[in-house]
């Protein structure tokens, strides 16, 4: 009996290990990272993931019927988030990357041999679109994610461990396994061109179709810009962390049937078996939601590009302070509708959509890929460094998030 015990719980073990989508990245990710010291273990040490939404429209994640359209051909980074958990497992940032900043794109190596040319002041969706080529297979998605990372640790000089990657289906699918999400929706959204979503102010349960809706919608809410989305992107990961956390899997078939849903929904690097996976949930289970800090990495405007956004010093703060695993400094409060403001970040007014991808796109740019790429206007951003607007946008989002925990 016991022996048949085993054998099942191994099984299980070895069938949910099969559903993750794991790739080793290792070998085109290049000599000379930061923390070439650190143990393979996270035991005993900070954590650094780098978490990446996928916007390729390749089978089931054409979401909008522009599947082919050259607009959409490749996959670039539509969400970039760098996930810090610290050494004592007492608290976890998250930190949006917009995808409009101008960073330098290192020269990334692919799964396939293929070696890609070094961008100065690129945009920083481009990274992920650079390794990725023209292929949406897994190899070619591993190769762009490996690019983004390369990237993201060059920007940042913080070893990210490891990465994971969760495309549009990916995101719905999570969402339905979870039951649906609650959440609270600061303003009115109506988008029917592009999306198709529409919500009032106020509480909501989402499922995950009009999940993925509420993360892409930039169109009929706030000024229009992808910077703006971020917030509502934060704020759709932290329901989904409560919604994970306050779960009740009761019986052995739920827990089986929701693990393999969420488990096939991501792509990973090699660090990240169901192992290593497991340790880290229960270390997020332990830190709990008022713990989780969820910010917006400071930008300001380009000097020479109204369009885009390059990191300020207060960015490096933030980084600063990751890679001493300090707590990020007051003043870079995130914009999630639950956990602060987005204080150090712009504002932007909306302009005509060259450069969403919410739905299908006409304007390409001259690289080849959609105008988001390309150095056409996608927003016009205006920094908000002022004290007083800093101060009114951290009360504005305290009081989101006192409206958000009603929702639960």
């Amino acid at each position: 009996m016991v022996l048949f015990l085993v054998s099942g719980v191994g099984f299980a073990w070895q069938d949910l290990q099969s559903r993750i989508n794991i790739f080793d990245a290792d070998s085109i990710l290049g000599p000379n990272r930061p923390g070439d010291d650190l143990p393979d273990s996270y035991e005993g040490r900070a954590v650094n993931l780098l978490v990446l939404g996928s916007d390729t429209r390749s089978g089931d994640n054409n979401v909008d019927n522009s599947q082919g359209s050259e607009d959409v051909a490749v996959a670039r980074s539509d969400t970039a988030m760098v996930m810090h958990i610290s050494a004592d497992r007492s608290r976890i940032d998250v930190v949006s990357i917009p995808r409009d900043t101008l960073v330098d794109i290192p020269s990334c190596t692919t799964l396939d041999g293929e070696t890609t040319q070094a961008v100065t002041n690129g945009q920083f969706n481009s990274a992920f679109a650079n390794g990725a080529g023209t292929g949406t297979d897994p190899s070619s998605v591993v190769s762009g994610a490996a690019c983004a990372q390369r990237t993201v640790e060059d920007l940042t000089d913080i070893r990210i461990d490891d990465f994971v990657v969760v495309d549009f289906d990916g995101l719905s699918t999570m969402v339905d396994a979870l039951g649906g999400v609650n959440l609270y929706v600061e303003e009115e959204i109506s988008d029917p061109d592009y999306t198709g979503l529409e919500l009032t102010q106020g509480c909501h349960t989402l499922d995950g179709a009009t999940a993925l809706q509420y993360s892409r919608v930039r169109h009929g809410v706030g000024d229009g810009s992808d910077i703006s989305r971020i917030s509502r992107q934060q704020n759709l990961m932290s329901a989904m962390a409560r919604a994970a956390q306050s779960k009740n899997l009761l019986g052995a078939n739920e827990l089986y049937d929701f693990a393999t849903s969420v488990l096939e929904a991501l792509t990973v690097s090699k660090g990240l078996s169901l192992g290593a996976l497991a340790g880290l949930g229960s270390s997020v289970q332990q830190v709990g939601m008022d713990n989780m800090n969820f910010v917006a990495m400071p930008t300001a405007e380009a000097p020479w590009d109204a369009n885009r956004v390059v990191p300020t010093d207060e960015a490096d703060d933030v980084w600063e302070a990751l890679r001493n695993d300090q707590p990020v400094p007051d003043g870079s409060e995130g914009s999630d509708g639950t956990t602060g403001g987005d204080s150090a970040t712009p504002s932007a007014t909306a302009s005509p959509d060259t450069g969403s991808t919410d739905g299908p796109q006409t304007e390409e740019g001259t690289d080849g890929h959609d105008a988001a790429d390309a150095d056409t206007p996608t927003q016009a951003a205006t920094p908000t460094q002022d004290p007083q607007a800093q101060a009114s946008q951290s009360a504005q989002a305290a009081a989101v998030a006192s409206a958000a925990q009603q929702c639960e």
